[in-house]
């Protein structure tokens, strides 16, 4: 049995209410974490989920709500003395700057108690993190705009739209984006789950991508405190093309 848990359904806005966008894929062999923003540590205690329990984490970008609590996260599990190697997977042209931020964390490979494996993937190519998880990424426009800041042609833009095949179902989480074609990046694939953020696409541009696309089940993430009537809205006309709409809320879990 794979089990999903919404860790975090918030934007970047802090809340009182919500931590910051981030979920579990429990595999009941492999656990992956997707996402690890600012206050990811505190954010899993109150699931329950042990830290050593984690055996990879995935990033679909590098904004700090979904990136900045690795640091943090890594040296909770050197305090409590973790063992088992960690994995790491991001885009293949941005693990120089991971390793870069955890070396200038001063959370040296020699020093820690636990090998940190990085992985690398490419755009468009399926690629396996276990025997139940497969992985597609697909690169979206959500950070496109920051290219003109980009004097030292770095080239770190890199931000992932994912579509997960977890065993026999296929899960597509839209990570943050910016157009509504970001919404069908996987116009051939049929899902029996999606997870769309709505901080950054319109009301329209959802319920038009959704009535296209017709998951067999939609769930909300990426909430401000005061979206109430967006939610309200999405929820009522997906209705009308039956599709399931859930707001997700931190802790709610779904058996895959």
């Amino acid at each position: 049995m794979l089990e999903l848990i919404f860790i975090g359904t918030g934007s970047a806005s802090e809340s009182l209410n919500r931590s910051h966008s981030s979920f579990f894929i429990q595999t009941g062999k492999y656990n992956l974490l997707v996402d690890a923003g600012d206050g990811i540590s505190t954010a899993l205690l109150k699931q329950e989920i042990n830290y050593h329990s984690i055996d990879g984490i995935i990033f679909t970008h590098f904004h700090p709500d979904h990136f900045s609590g690795l640091g943090g996260l890594i040296i909770q599990m050197e305090i409590l003395q973790r063992k088992k190697p960690l994995q790491i997977f991001t885009h293949n042209k941005l693990i120089p700057f991971v390793k870069d931020y955890l070396h200038l964390s001063y959370l040296f490979e020699k020093r820690i108690s636990f090998d940190i494996e990085f992985i690398g993937f490419e755009h468009d190519e399926i690629f396996n993190v276990c025997g139940d998880i497969r992985v597609k990424s697909k690169n979206n426009t959500h950070i496109d705009v920051y290219k003109k800041y980009d004097e030292d042609d770095k080239n770190y833009f890199s931000s992932s739209s994912f579509l997960f095949n977890l065993k026999d179902k296929n899960l597509f989480y839209t990570g943050d984006i910016a157009a509504k074609n970001d919404l069908l990046l996987f116009p051939e694939e049929k899902f029996d789950y999606m997870i769309t953020e709505i901080t950054h696409i319109s009301t329209e541009d959802i319920l038009e991508a959704v009535k296209l696309i017709q998951p067999s089940v939609l769930y909300l993430t990426h909430i401000s405190d005061d979206d109430g009537q967006k939610i309200e809205k999405i929820i009522n006309e997906t209705s009308a093309f039956d599709v399931p709409t859930i707001e997700a809320v931190d802790g709610l879990k779904i058996i895959i």
